[in-house]
């Protein structure tokens, strides 16, 4: 069975037990640490947080050669062309990823495989060359979009508004299922693009603007970058390690999927 988040308190027998004190600081802590806004601030590794934000661009894997390998900033010398470096995963010409910043030569860059599997690592600088404007901030939102452990769908709604619902797991795997310890979130909200920023805060009973609300209601932000859909939130969209942070492609039709012989 799998444990669904709950928002409600902690059942005591009054309203400042050992529990609920417990639970009202990690939610304050949660709150303190969660960044919901665009930080363009790189890390000195290669990590999500390097992608998804304002600064981030789609760019198109060139041809100079036939694959290009993502390699590793772990190691001496690295991210770097030894071998030592060099991991599996690789791009080839035509593949479009998410560029963040450069290092030596070498652009932090993030990939969503079609087996629904992402890479973040880096790869050479030469080897990308940057998607046209019109590439960089596409205005189609709809569509069935999905990240490892992560699904959101956008439809329309008329007048230029757009529905938005989410479902996201951690922990997800057969045993954490049969045992009930997979924390899962939800997201739902009625809301329209600005400044090419599709954003919301999510209230009791209604969609709120992003600045409303406080810290322990779920708030989100989402921009499009080439294929990608880009997203933030505040950590307080679900249970312990939920999130619907990350980097999304959307799913094909079953009849645009490639069919095995």
């Amino acid at each position: 069975m799998i444990r669904s988040n709950s928002r409600d308190p902690a059942r005591s027998t009054g309203p400042w037990s050992q529990t609920s004190i417990v639970r009202y600081a990690g939610r304050l802590m949660a709150a303190m640490l969660a960044c919901v806004t665009w930080s363009s601030t790189a890390s000195a590794a290669c990590v999500w947080t390097d992608l998804v934000n304002a600064n981030t661009r789609a760019a198109v894997v060139n041809r100079t050669a036939p694959r290009v390998h993502f390699v590793q900033d772990s190691g001496p010398g690295c991210p770097g062309a030894s071998a030592a470096c060099q991991l599996r995963a690789y791009v080839v010409a035509g593949d479009v990823v998410l560029a963040g910043p450069a290092r030596n030569g070498y652009t932090c860059a993030g990939l969503q495989g079609p087996r629904g599997t992402s890479t973040i690592e880096w790869l050479p600088t030469a080897a990308l060359t940057m998607a046209p404007p019109a590439a960089q901030t596409p205005s189609d939102w709809t569509g069935h979009w999905y990240a490892p452990e992560q699904d959101i769908v956008i439809k329309a709604t008329g007048g230029g508004m757009l529905s938005v619902t989410g479902d996201a797991t951690w922990g997800m795997s057969a045993w954490r299922a049969e045992h009930g310890s997979v924390h899962v979130g939800t997201l739902n909200g009625v809301t329209r693009p600005v400044g090419g920023v599709l954003s919301f805060t999510e209230g009791d009973d209604r969609t709120m603007p992003y600045t409303s609300g406080d810290e322990f209601n779920c708030k989100i932000r989402m921009i499009r970058r080439g294929p990608y859909l880009l997203v933030r939130d505040n950590d307080n969209c679900g249970g312990a390690n939920v999130s619907f942070s990350g980097f999304y492609v959307r799913q094909r039709p079953v009849s645009a999927k490639r069919v095995a012989p």
